[in-house]
């Protein structure tokens, strides 16, 4: 520890060792650190878990890629979470130890700032070692990792396995589809099968069919029984067959060459770098290279940087709100981010020196953060941005004022011991739920903003932000509760008011039925945002994003098929919120799935009652041929609407618990297996389980008191959260798959976990 004059607190000798007050704080920091840096790793590659999900089965992929996809994602988030995590976690420590004046006491005692602020920035060196483990040598081979493991998937060839009422691309311009599918995705009902031959197209429909692999692993084998084949070419027309068993064998994608890792410079590690960078035959521009390593060793050294900001930020508001604070730490994190991209750009093009543009900019935030901390030595908190931050504090703060009556004061004068432990948990998971989001906010705009930027201006960020609040805020909800009662518990049992309780007779079931409504609260507007905002807010923002694709004004949209009202669907584009398809082709069929007839339309429009077809060809399949009219226009009869058009053509994977109840039963365009319906169905209300088991989980915290340690309590709980979190999500994915039952998907965690939590609470009271 430093050596210090007792009588002069100013005056001292700063001689660095380790200390008590090092690892006291080390200790502090730790917790909240992983806690916030498990729940955005979670949080994120759930999300992407999702997407995956749907890629691999809009390829006819195995999904035991899945989890090779996943684990390769985790390096490149874990090192996009850390400076964040870092830079929040340590506003929760400080927070702490500026509530309890445990700062105070510090100070009255001679320990300098810089002393207090030691112990984080030794944190930061060595989170700035690991940020160089990772950028340096784990994301790029995780990254080609990836890329490895997606060509497999997506371009290895399909593995002759169908999903049921799932199309599949099959090969070369070869669409395959069946009604019903057995479990090993081999026997197959209704088969739909579409090829574009170039002349025209062909379409095979029978009432059954075999699915097989030729010993080659290259070609597949359809044996189909009682069907129907419609030819239709240019220059002969449509030609009609009808047979009773039929072997038809089909030729699987070639699998697109992968490039070797090194082509791009962020697969090359830093010494990879270094050495390309001194190659006269570098297939790199030796200006990319070297803008690459100069931009992750400034990323990287920066991270020691942040408790110069962050206690001083943490500290201006002090006892009061530390949101302005946290605010301006998330800009300046953002703005850092995104001046190194901006730099990274300029010497990409040979505009800025690499080493120049990159060692100024590290100087101007190293200026920066020991400007703003060294002007807040002589009176901790006091910045030269305090009126900036005291101005968005008190408008936060500014409230209307109520006159309220004598009798009013009375009954407010007291509170119940109900609603004084609702009110604090209420405020604790409210400022919970705000920092994650927060956090996640901040993240998702370290790693889009400038592919934002690309498909809009400035103003379109908050677009971005707004459009994904939804989303944000069901994944944090749950975690919330779980923080929020974490913290009320801690507080409670830190002033001894637990142990009062206790003593009273009041159980730890009493003590949850008290804190329950805050729970049932979150879960009820949980339910709410999952089932109808999420979705909406996805799909619009899908739809944004694809319309303002660099090029998508000269690209073709891709058709969309869909099965409605037992018929098969193919629309090539869409218009005016998806009141307008263009190039519409409905193949309608019969009783035993066989084509029927075939419907080519220009386009349709949707009506009050209804979609026209416009410039209509009908080819109607007689005994024994097929013949052909066209009309200027006719009527769709079908149950499609305009919504469901937007969202297949939005590719949003977020769908409403109304859109697979009619996408289930038959009354919605059906693009997915029926397991992801039914699990969105289950789910609507399992969710809402989510937030009640996080409160139970953190019971376990009330069992701690003020002289005991209360560490494990928490570790115990906000682990166990985040298990049933994890385990939560790989359940719901197996279920969309297929693997497991849908009921069991949904339910399997919040059951489980419900019952492991009420056993413990029955024994801890027993």
């Amino acid at each position: 520890m430093a050596s210090l004059t007792l009588g002069r607190p100013a005056t001292y000798r700063l001689r660095w060792r380790p200390s008590i007050l090092d690892g006291y704080i080390l200790r502090m920091l730790a917790l909240p650190s992983a806690a916030v840096l498990g729940v955005t790793l979670v949080a994120f590659l759930l999300e992407q878990t999702l997407r995956l999900i749907d890629q691999l089965a809009e390829n006819g992929a195995r999904m035991g890629y899945l989890f090779g996809l996943v684990t390769n994602l985790i390096p490149y988030q874990l090192g996009l979470a850390l400076p964040a995590a870092f830079f929040a976690a340590m506003f929760i420590v400080i927070g702490r130890l500026d509530e309890e004046s445990e700062i105070d006491a510090f100070l009255a005692g001679g320990v300098p700032f810089e002393r207090i602020v030691a112990p984080l920035i030794g944190a930061g060196i060595v989170l700035a070692g690991v940020s160089l483990l990772l950028s340096g040598y784990l994301q790029p081979y995780s990254r080609f990792g990836y890329r490895a493991v997606l060509n497999a998937a997506t371009q290895a060839g399909w593995t002759a396995r169908l999903d049921p009422q799932v199309f599949i691309n099959a090969g070369p311009q070869v669409t395959i589809s069946a009604d019903e599918a057995d479990a090993t995705g081999r026997s197959l009902e209704g088969v739909f099968i579409r090829r574009n031959t170039g002349a025209g197209e062909q379409i095979v429909t029978a009432e059954r069919g075999q699915l097989g692999m030729l010993p080659d692993r290259k070609t597949t084998e359809l044996r189909l029984g009682d069907g129907v084949i419609l030819s239709d070419t240019a220059d002969k027309g449509p030609h009609l067959l009808r047979f009773g068993g039929l072997s038809d064998r089909e030729v699987v994608k070639a699998g697109g060459m992968l490039r070797p890792r090194g082509g791009d410079e962020q697969e090359l590690t830093i010494p990879e770098l270094m050495a390309e960078s001194h190659r006269p035959d570098a297939l790199i521009p030796h200006q990319t290279l070297r803008a690459e390593l100069c931009a992750r060793l400034t990323r990287s050294l920066a991270i020691p940087l942040l408790p110069l900001i962050a206690l001083p930020l943490a500290l201006a508001a002090k006892r009061g709100r530390r949101t302005p604070g946290m605010i301006v730490g998330a800009v300046i994190l953002v703005a850092f981010h995104h001046s190194v991209t901006l730099c990274k750009s300029f010497a990409d093009e040979g505009v800025i020196d690499p080493v120049v543009g990159m060692g100024a900019l590290y100087g101007v935030i190293l200026v920066f953060s020991l400007w703003l901390f060294l002007s807040s030595r002589r009176r901790p908190g006091d910045t030269p941005i305090s009126a900036l931050l005291n101005r968005m504090n008190a408008a936060m703060e500014r409230r209307p004022k109520v006159r309220a009556s004598a009798g009013a004061m009375r009954r407010r004068g007291a509170l119940s011991l109900s609603a004084y432990l609702t009110r604090m948990m209420a405020v604790r998971t409210l400022a919970a739920a705000a920092a994650l989001i927060g956090l996640l906010q901040l993240i998702d705009l370290l790693e889009r903003t400038s592919q934002i930027l690309q498909h809009g201006g400035v103003l379109d960020i908050g677009r971005y932000m707004i459009l994904r609040l939804p989303f944000l805020f069901q994944e944090v909800a749950p975690f919330a509760v779980l923080a929020g009662a974490v913290f009320t518990f801690s507080q409670l049992a830190r002033n001894s008011e637990l142990v009062v309780m206790r003593i009273t007779g009041m159980s730890l079931f009493q003590i949850f039925l008290r804190t329950l409504p805050v729970a049932l609260s979150v879960a009820v507007l949980d339910m709410a945002v999952t089932d109808q905002l999420t979705p909406r807010a996805e799909q619009a923002l899908a739809t944004w994003w694809n319309a303002t694709e660099p090029g998508a004004s000269h690209r073709p949209d891709e058709p969309r098929w869909f099965r409605i009202d037992g018929d098969v669907v193919m629309v090539d584009g869409d218009s005016d919120k998806g009141r307008m398809l263009k190039g519409v082709t409905i193949y309608e069929r019969n009783d035993q799935k066989l084509l029927d007839r075939r419907i080519r339309a220009a386009s349709a429009t949707w009506a009050r009652d209804g979609w026209l077809l416009r410039d209509a060809q009908i080819t109607d399949l007689n005994q024994d041929k097929a013949t052909v009219i066209s009309v200027a226009q006719t009527d769709w009869r079908t149950s499609l609407r305009p919504s469901d058009a937007a969202r297949l053509f939005a590719n949003a994977y977020e769908i409403t618990s109304e859109t697979a109840f009619r996408s289930l039963f038959g009354k919605g365009p059906v693009d997915k297996a029926p397991s992801e319906f039914r699990t969105r169905l289950y789910r609507t209300v399992a969710e809402g389980m989510a937030p009640i088991i996080m409160l139970l989980l953190a019971l376990p915290t009330a069992l701690g008191h003020s002289r005991s340690n209360r560490t494990a309590p928490i570790i115990f709980g906000l682990g166990c959260g985040l298990l049933y979190l994890v385990t939560d999500g790989l359940l719901t994915a197996m279920g969309s798959t297929g693997v497991l039952p849908a009921a069991l998907a949904a339910w399997g965690a919040p059951i489980g976990f419900a019952a492991g939590a009420v056993s413990l609470l029955l024994y801890a009271e027993g």
